[in-house]
């Protein structure tokens, strides 16, 4: 794709870049619509008290999934995207939110498209997490409409829960590279979700296949300033609405605060995006139904290294609520080292099933690679994480402290860490199985397993970060088991060398 090609970092991109950030024209840190009806959400939503580590792994904690209501709504927004921590920053008072964000800019906005809950009326919804409430869009139950331009799950779901970019917020910083990070920090977020809805007993389905320009027209978005990356139907299937005529979707423009006195438009940005665009509901089936056949990865010549099993059993003190609120991102690690027990707990716990509208449930599209700086028990080294056979292959041995940080853009904190994980992906067969539209769904699943390795480390009582890097610099170095291979996210793993405040429900929530 010639979008990846063009926005690969290097030394020299990132020595000859003129970009400098414009704090005077820093994007507003929340959405804001005027003159829409606003519903306020429970603020006695409960904590999840799921053990954490089954949750994020996806599988179901519960034998009887709960109802959805207004109060679980609640619970499911707040900690997939809710706001947990403010501080101080300059003469503003700025807020951390349940999931990560690259550059704590928050691009991810999400709706809700609803049918009859309980303590909600059936509509169109934006949550706004600062006076947590909904914001009502459109009035009625859109699920059919929904469901005819995408997957017919979401007729039978109480409610989807849509994910968007709003692109200025992440490109005042990232420029027109800020497309990757979209996914970034959709996957994220969905990775939450994903462990919430395992914890309350009902699994949720990612859901990329969908009419783009039908869905940003339901939500009311502006064409070049904010669009829809994924869908997720959550709560126990139920009956669909029993009006079988679809309704006309009419256009609208709701009126929005500007997030700035100006926006830069990156015109490479909406290039790639429209050329991942599907636009009919043939178009999203077949898409949906396309198989992946990938080569098999280089395995007969590096030695083996069977992992121990999870350590889920040393996390039953720890809640996944719990778990959610202390999660940040780590800002410097001590060097200590990491147990292998530990580093395997993650990697199972990360990797494995995604569940979604495409590909088998057994494929995935990321393959974990990683720089091992002090795992006790593992030589430093790098190694390849085969997860179907529970083992890692050793590629190279020896002290890599520098690597790590060289290839995170020089960061020292990469070198600091026990571990550093590139999630990689063969983009050249999953374009040519997926389309265009498969760039996407390898960047959303980096996000997903990157959010996951952040959940896992916090329930051992570790830390984690993630990083961009330098693309072709990373290929090369894990070359030739990496050969063909293309880094979607890198993530820190390791010791903080401090002790982080934890998150909280902030006291305007209570």
């Amino acid at each position: 794709m010639n979008y990846h090609e063009s926005t690969k970092h290097s030394e020299i991109s990132l020595r000859t870049s003129g970009h400098y950030l414009d704090w005077a024209n820093k994007p507003s840190q929340f959405k804001i619509y005027e003159d829409l009806t606003s519903i306020s959400l429970p603020k006695n939503f409960p904590q999840p008290e799921a053990e954490p580590l089954t949750a994020i792994s996806g599988r179901s904690l519960q034998t009887e999934p709960l109802n959805l209501g207004l109060t679980e709504l609640a619970e499911l927004l707040h900690f997939s995207a809710g706001l947990t921590r403010k501080h101080r920053f300059g003469g503003e008072l700025h807020y951390m939110r349940a999931a990560s964000a690259t550059g704590a800019l928050y691009p991810i906005e999400l709706y809700v498209v609803a049918g009859d809950i309980a303590g909600l009326e059936s509509g169109v919804y934006h949550f706004d997490p600062l006076g947590f409430q909904l914001s009502r869009i459109r009035k009625g139950d859109c699920r059919a409409e929904l469901a005819a331009v995408s997957n017919e799950s979401i007729a039978l779901a109480p409610a989807t829960i849509v994910f968007t970019s709003l692109a200025w917020k992440n490109a005042w910083k990232y420029e027109a590279r800020s497309y990757r990070h979209w996914f970034w920090d959709g996957g994220v977020i969905a990775a939450n979700l994903i462990a919430l809805s395992a914890s309350m007993g009902s699994p949720i389905r990612i859901v990329q296949g969908f009419v783009d320009q039908t869905v940003n027209e339901l939500l009311g978005l502006q064409d070049e300033e904010e669009a829809t990356i994924c869908l997720s139907p959550i709560g126990p299937k139920g009956q669909p609405s029993t009006d079988h005529q679809l309704k006309r979707i009419d256009p609208i423009q709701p009126k929005v605060q500007p997030l700035s006195e100006e926006e830069t438009k990156y015109a490479g940005i909406w290039e790639a995006h429209r050329a991942t665009f599907l636009q009919s509901k043939e178009e999203v089936d077949k898409w949906a139904k396309v198989p992946l056949e990938t080569s098999n990865s280089q395995s007969t010549t590096y030695p083996k290294i069977t992992i121990p099993p999870p350590m889920i059993e040393t996390t039953t003190s720890r809640r996944l609520g719990e778990v959610i609120l202390q999660r940040g991102s780590t800002r410097r690690f001590s060097r200590s080292p990491i147990t292998l027990s530990q580093l395997s707990t993650v990697l199972r716990s990360s990797t494995g099933p995604i569940p979604r509208d495409c590909l088998p449930k057994s494929e995935n599209l990321i393959e974990t690679y990683f720089i091992a700086n002090a795992v006790e028990g593992l030589a430093p080294g790098s190694y390849f994480y085969r997860g179907e056979q529970n083992s890692l292959e050793e590629l190279k041995r020896g002290e890599l402290r520098q690597m790590s940080a060289y290839l995170c853009l020089g960061q020292p904190l990469f070198g600091d860490a026990s571990a550093v994980f590139f999630l990689m992906t063969r983009l050249r067969e999953v374009l040519g199985a997926l389309g265009n539209r498969g760039y996407r769904a390898a960047q959303l699943e980096g996000g997903i397993v990157a959010g996951k390795i952040y959940l896992s480390a916090y329930a051992l009582g570790l830390g984690a970060s993630g990083s961009t890097f330098y693309d072709d610099a990373v290929t090369e170095f894990f070359s030739p088991h990496s050969r063909e291979k293309g880094t979607m996210i890198a993530v820190a793993l390791g010791v903080p060398a401090y002790k982080a405040r934890m998150g909280r429900v902030l006291p305007q929530f209570t």
